[in-house]
C-alpha cells in the first residue's frame, strides 16, 4: 500500500478522534450551561486536580451517553453539541460520590447514564419546559432508591460532610463561594471551584458575574441556616446555575435570576433540612418556576 492511499485513511481517522474529544470537552461545559471546547477542558482539569478517579468516572458517563444518543438518528447535530453528554458526566461524577467504586457501581453508572440520555431526549422531543439537569436527577434518585432497597444497599456510602474546625469567618466565606462553583459538579476544592469558574469567564464575562452574583446571594441567609450547610457550598451551587441560565443584558434577565435564585436557595434548604439529597432539583424547579411565569406574563401580552 502507498503513502498516497494511506494518508486520506489518517487524515480521517484524526478528524473522527478531534471530533470525539470536541464533543467530550463540549458535553463538559454544558454542565455550566456553556458551549466551549476550552471551558469543557478547564472543568476537566478542575475536576482532576481535585478527584482523578471522578474526573474518569465523568469523563466515562459523558462517553456512556454520548454512545447511547448515537442510537436515534435525530440526535447527530444536538450530540456534536455536547447536549447528551453533560447528565451522563454528572451521573459519572455522582456514581462516585455515592457509592464505592467496584464492577457494581460502574454498572450502575452505564445504566444511569444511559436512562439520563433518554430522558435527556424525551424531554427535548416532548415536553414544554426546558430539560435542564432532570435526567441527571432522575436517573440517580431510581439509582439511590433501587440500592436503598437492595441487599447490602448496593455499595451504597454514607456520605457525611467531614469538616476541619478552627477556620477564620471570612476564609470559611471565601471557601464557601468557591465551593458554590465546585459543588456544581459535587466538588467541595477551591482550586476546581476556580478552574470552573475561569471556564464560565472564558466563554462570557457576564455569565461569569452572573455566577458570582448567584453565588453571593445565597450568603445572605447565613445567619440563619447551620454552618454545616453553606460552609461546603451546598447553599450556592444550584443559585449559580440558576443565575447562569438567566444572564442577559436587560434589567428583567436581572430579576429573573434573582427570583430564580432566591427559590433555588429555599427549595435546598427544604431538601436538606427533610432528609432528601438534592442534587440540582432547586435549579431545575426554579428555572421552571420563573420559565412559567415569564410564559403566562407573554400570554397575557398577547392576549392585550
Amino acid at each position: 500500500m502507498t503513502k498516497s492511499s494511506t494518508a486520506p485513511h489518517r487524515g480521517g481517522s484524526i478528524q473522527t478522534i478531534y471530533q470525539e474529544i470536541k464533543t467530550l470537552l463540549l458535553g463538559f461545559s454544558q454542565v455550566f450551561l456553556l458551549r466551549n471546547v476550552l471551558s469543557g477542558a478547564l472543568i476537566l482539569v478542575g475536576l482532576f486536580c481535585n478527584s482523578w478517579q471522578l474526573a474518569l468516572l465523568a469523563l466515562l458517563g459523558c462517553l456512556v451517553s454520548r454512545s447511547v444518543a448515537s442510537l436515534w438518528r435525530d440526535t447527530k447535530s444536538e450530540i456534536a453539541d455536547g447536549l447528551y453528554g453533560f447528565n451522563g458526566t454528572l451521573v459519572g461524577i455522582a456514581l462516585g460520590v455515592y457509592w464505592e467504586i467496584s464492577w457494581l457501581s460502574i454498572l450502575l453508572l452505564v445504566v444511569g447514564a444511559a436512562l439520563s440520555t433518554w430522558l435527556a431526549r424525551a424531554f427535548r422531543r416532548h415536553a414544554q419546559l426546558p430539560g435542564l439537569t432532570a435526567p441527571f436527577i432522575i436517573a440517580v434518585w431510581v439509582l439511590l432508591l433501587l440500592s436503598m432497597l437492595a441487599p447490602e444497599r448496593m455499595g451504597l456510602l454514607d456520605t457525611v460532610a467531614q469538616l476541619e474546625e478552627g477556620d477564620s469567618q471570612w476564609r470559611m466565606l471565601g471557601v464557601a463561594l468557591g465551593d458554590s462553583v465546585g459543588q456544581v459538579m459535587f466538588q467541595a476544592n477551591v482550586l476546581t471551584g476556580l478552574f470552573f469558574f475561569l471556564a464560565i469567564a472564558w466563554e462570557s464575562r457576564r455569565k461569569a458575574l452572573y455566577a458570582l452574583l448567584g453565588a453571593l446571594i445565597p450568603m445572605l441567609a447565613i445567619p440563619f441556616v447551620p454552618e454545616t450547610i453553606w460552609r461546603e457550598g451546598l447553599l450556592g451551587y444550584n443559585a449559580v446555575l440558576c443565575a447562569i441560565y438567566w444572564a442577559g443584558t436587560t434589567e428583567r434577565r436581572l430579576l429573573y435570576a434573582v427570583v430564580s435564585v432566591v427559590l433555588s436557595v429555599g427549595v435546598e434548604l427544604l431538601a436538606l433540612y427533610a432528609g432528601l439529597i438534592p442534587l440540582t432539583a432547586p435549579f431545575v424547579l426554579s428555572v421552571w418556576g420563573v420559565a412559567k411565569v415569564q410564559q403566562w406574563r407573554k400570554g397575557c401580552i398577547a392576549n392585550i
